[in-house]
């Protein structure tokens, strides 16, 4: 039976060997991991009534590559832990390799409701970050608190405090290591009164009810792999590494 024009019958040549390099110009990857909470409260939040403010740097504007989704909804959710309830939540992620880690990029919409108003002063106040790397060893990684510069609130309604922070240092985290990214709002009241503190897992920075910007709380880490990075690979077919320059 005659052949199809388009099939090759050369057999692939065993004798081609790679090369192991690094590539020192690669800009490596940003790998953003959202904030997800199950189980937690759920309350209502109206944006177009809430005093919304952002953290920003020396007074200018912070911007970042964050996924983003555009919506004209008025409406999200703030999960949070009951009433009267500090937030303090532990989220893990598991490198699947060894890696250098450049920056943090963080992202924290939190929210205050007062529901009951009597007397004193609400204030978002300000976010505690803690990642750890777990092993037989735990290592700190990071850690920091955030003050938000918000304004009170002095009776019944909702404070949305965006965190949007850049932290640029050098961090090696280690494949198979889990890291605890702890998060804990610290939020300030006096008086009495009645309040729900919080993640927004999804939000705005315009009040408004029109089409905008709407962006996920998360975490974005800048990554390069490590020179292993490629051992899996490599381990089961080493009669095709070539040693050239070794």
């Amino acid at each position: 039976m005659a052949k199809m024009p388009h099939v090759d019958t050369r057999s692939e040549p065993s004798s081609v060997k790679s090369i192991s390099v690094y590539d020192t110009a690669s800009y490596g990857m940003d790998l953003f991991l959202p904030f997800t909470d199950v189980g937690l409260t759920e309350t209502s939040i109206t944006f177009s009534t809430a005093t919304v403010t952002r953290d920003t740097d020396d007074s200018n504007q912070p911007m970042d590559d964050f996924p983003a989704v555009y919506s004209d909804t008025d409406t999200g959710v703030l999960q949070n832990e009951g009433n009267n309830t500090a937030f303090s939540q532990t989220y893990v992620f598991t490198p699947d390799m060894t890696a250098v880690c450049y920056a943090i990029h963080l992202i924290f919409p939190a929210a205050v409701i007062c529901s009951a108003f009597t007397n004193g002063t609400l204030n978002v106040g300000a976010l505690h970050i803690k990642l750890t790397e777990r092993s037989t060893n735990d290592r700190l990684l990071y850690e920091n608190t955030f003050q938000s510069g918000a304004a009170n609130l002095t009776g019944t309604g909702t404070s949305l405090h965006i965190f949007q922070q850049d932290v640029v240092e050098t961090i090696l985290v280690r494949k198979g290591n889990p890291i605890d990214i702890l998060v804990e709002l610290i939020t300030v009241t006096t008086g009495t009164n009645t309040r729900q503190e919080g993640i927004v897992n999804l939000a705005p920075n315009i009040k408004t009810a029109v089409l905008k910007r709407f962006t996920p709380a998360g975490i974005a880490l800048h990554l390069h792999a490590d020179l292993s990075h490629a051992d899996g690979v490599y381990k089961y077919t080493k009669n095709r590494v070539s040693s050239l320059g070794q």
